[in-house]
């Protein structure tokens, strides 16, 4: 049966250096090909680090979007960003800040508040989804449960700290076992563990000319002074192995500063973040992954239905996200969020020397593709897209959990 399902969030729908944002447009674009009704609610709130106006978003992202004056009931209107994307229709409300940490404001919040009783009443959906603990998405859910509405939070970090949180959502959905056992014993919180699909028409490319020993996102957490390391005995030992950085929340001037003199290697070349992923994983060769932290690692479920090897740390949910179809290797216990510690070269030895192999033996190296791609079909949307909908069913017809 069809659904209707609102996607509301104060975190920006179509930032495309979110890795929860990203998820979640996969997730409605695949349900309304299906036949869903989604809809979205969401502001001009992103993670790049510096300010990004929301018209300038929508610029970059090449969204022909139609601005409008919604009124609102409380008296007055204001400005919002219409458009459809992946068969899904976007309401987006600018804020004066880009950052999260600032935005959306008070009057701001109100005006979201407002457009999401607006939207509920009119829309009719038969769940709520989001993510997040700004003031503003815990008002949503309550508001939600409230009018009879169930609520699905969909948990995409290990951050969350307070169970308070989720006292208004009728399910909590990880992407990993790990995470699962994560917030059961951090929080006792019940959650159901459903693996992020994998949208081939967006990740899987053609046309491939790999080269690279890829990394995606430079910043400490997703392990850049790892990665320096690896490139940096690379250019000393392997200097024809090239290797590719590719921006994102992190960008080459956030790596330069923590490991100067990295970029400037011969064997270190610097993509800008991109709209399309299929740019890099079109020309990967290896993608090295080594998150000291990670709840699922999108980016090597993507490079995997590529047929790229992935090299990941033994973090978090990334060990669970490769299975047996990649190389799950060590770092440093002392390397962790925060510490600023860069591995030594002995200490990424097994790092570099899977990369080695794969550009020396290419029975190897094929084997690790053929197993990359097998693996990615755990995550493809025939099989992981009829537990969301059994989700959406079951709450439809047992409504907001009971407190």
């Amino acid at each position: 049966m069809h659904r209707r399902v609102l996607f509301a969030s104060c975190h920006g729908y179509i930032d495309p250096s979110n890795g929860a944002a990203t998820a979640t447009r996969d997730l409605l674009a695949l349900l309304a090909a299906r036949g869903h009704d989604c809809r979205v609610l969401s502001t001009g709130v992103f993670d790049v680090h510096r300010e990004v106006r929301l018209g300038e978003m929508l610029a970059r992202l090449g969204i022909d979007a139609r601005e409008a004056e919604a009124a609102l009931e409380r008296g007055g209107t204001a400005r919002v960003s219409d458009f459809s994307v992946d068969g899904v229709r976007v309401t987006l409300v600018p804020t004066s800040s880009s950052r999260i940490e600032r935005s959306p404001d008070p009057t701001e919040s109100t005006v979201f508040q407002d457009l999401f009783d607006q939207v509920l009443r009119r829309f009719r959906p038969d769940v709520v989804w989001t993510y997040g603990g700004h003031p503003a998405n815990l008002r949503v859910m309550r508001v939600a449960r409230d009018r009879g509405v169930p609520v699905v939070f969909h948990v995409h970090n290990l951050n969350y700290s307070r169970v308070e949180t989720f006292a208004d959502a009728g399910v909590v959905i990880v992407p990993t076992r790990f995470a699962q056992a994560h917030y059961a014993d951090r929080l006792g919180l019940e959650t159901e563990a459903i693996p992020l699909p994998i949208r081939p028409e967006r990740v899987i490319a053609d046309d491939l000319d790999p080269r690279f020993v890829t990394f995606v996102n430079p910043t400490e957490e997703k392990g850049m002074l790892v990665f320096a390391t690896i490139a940096r005995v690379l250019a000393a030992r392997r200097p024809e192995i090239p290797m590719l950085v590719v921006e994102g929340r992190g960008t080459v001037a956030d790596l330069a500063r923590a490991s100067p003199g990295i970029v400037d290697l011969g064997n270190v070349h610097v993509m800008a973040g991109v709209r399309d992923p299929r740019t890099f994983y079109r020309v990967s060769r290896a993608l090295v992954v080594p998150s000291l932290v990670e709840n699922a690692g999108l980016v090597a479920r993507e490079a995997m239905a590529n047929g790229i090897p992935v090299l990941a740390s033994d973090r978090g949910g990334l060990p669970e996200s490769l299975g047996d179809a990649g190389d799950v290797l060590p770092l440093p216990d002392r390397c962790r969020p925060g510490s600023g510690e860069t591995p030594s070269a002995a200490e990424i030895e097994p790092w570099v020397g899977v990369i080695e192999r794969l550009w020396d033996d290419p029975a190897f190296e094929e084997g690790r593709r053929s197993l990359a791609r097998e693996a990615s079909l755990e995550f493809h949307p025939d099989r992981i897209l009829g537990r969301y909908e059994a989700i959406l069913d079951r709450l439809r017809a047992t409504g907001p959990r009971a407190t």
